[in-house]
């Protein structure tokens, strides 16, 4: 009799989409799923396991909190079968809001931290932090009172979660290893944070350039490392600009990839340039199908 494949914590994140310190969150904190161990510890998941985990993603898309999940898994309700509600993720918002505007960072550090780790990390990006960067977005154009702060302090907040982000991944084996460069002269948008993060939560070892003005300036890193590379930029390049990215993309040597509001605003450039692109927001571009089909690439190089 053939006996059960068993797969490591890895290989479950990089199916699911739900990255380790979330699944062991999950046993830890809701007991959620729960494998078997190896004499040394080690987690062992069956496709049970897997399929639990779907249900589970299913539930928190509904609008469903994850201390709240565990009955309904018991129950063997269908998630299917419920509306969504969008109560919980706006009420999530109105919290990280409230600790923002009292200009408070470790608290503010603290709820981000919760977040990220109990809740897939996509999941956040569509029902949280999008929508809630288009509330900021309305808040800081009208330039109240004391709006730098508030936009210094969520620039920080998500500089360290990246960085969280970055050491987590370090520790995991990596499915393929590229270079991120934000084409900026401010700082990075919650975009490129965020777009940056699903890279780190799928196992992915980053080299990261933040605010590179001279494009030209990255034809340097195509004769040392030669690695795949992601422009990432969400504004209008210039004429300059344009020039500079042509020739550095005739001339790299490796796969390269255009994300961000850059690749809507120059569609019609990047296809002539024949670079594979995708615009939109983070998650948008993340779950393409043209995306997903990159990576893949990557991995097999």
């Amino acid at each position: 009799m053939q006996s059960e494949r068993i797969f490591n914590i890895g290989y479950v994140s990089q199916q699911t989409g739900v990255a380790a310190v979330t699944l062991r969150a999950w046993e830890r904190r809701y007991g959620l799923i729960k494998p078997e161990r190896t004499p040394k510890g080690h987690r062992c998941y069956k496709q049970a396991n897997i399929d639990e985990i779907h249900l589970i993603i299913g539930w928190l898309n509904r609008g469903v909190s994850i201390s709240k999940v565990a009955p309904l898994l018991a129950s063997n309700k269908d998630f299917k079968q419920v509306p969504e509600s969008h109560n919980h993720w706006l009420k999530t918002q109105q919290k990280i809001l409230t600790e923002l505007i009292k200009l408070r960072p470790r608290s503010l550090n603290q709820l981000i931290d919760l977040l990220n780790k109990s809740t897939p990390f996509i999941s956040l990006c569509e029902n949280v932090y999008q929508p809630f960067q288009l509330l900021l977005k309305e808040r800081w154009q009208a330039k109240e009172h004391g709006y730098e702060l508030e936009l210094q302090l969520w620039q920080q907040c998500w500089q360290r979660q990246i960085s969280l982000m970055t050491l987590r991944a370090d520790k995991q084996k990596s499915n393929a290893h590229c270079m991120v460069v934000n084409l900026g002269s401010e700082r990075p948008s919650l975009d490129y944070w965020l777009f940056h993060g699903l890279l780190l939560q799928a196992g992915l070892r980053i080299d990261a350039i933040n605010n590179i003005k001279d494009i030209a300036c990255l034809n340097r890193l195509n004769q040392t490392d030669g690695l795949p590379i992601i422009l990432f930029a969400d504004r209008r390049l210039n004429i300059l600009e344009m020039k500079q990215l042509s020739k550095l993309i005739t001339s790299w040597s490796c796969n390269s990839f255009c994300a961000g509001r850059v690749a809507d605003i120059h569609s019609e450039h990047l296809t002539e340039l024949e670079i594979k692109f995708k615009g939109g927001s983070a998650s948008e571009c993340w779950q393409s199908a043209k995306f997903q089909a990159w990576l893949v690439s990557i991995g097999q190089q």
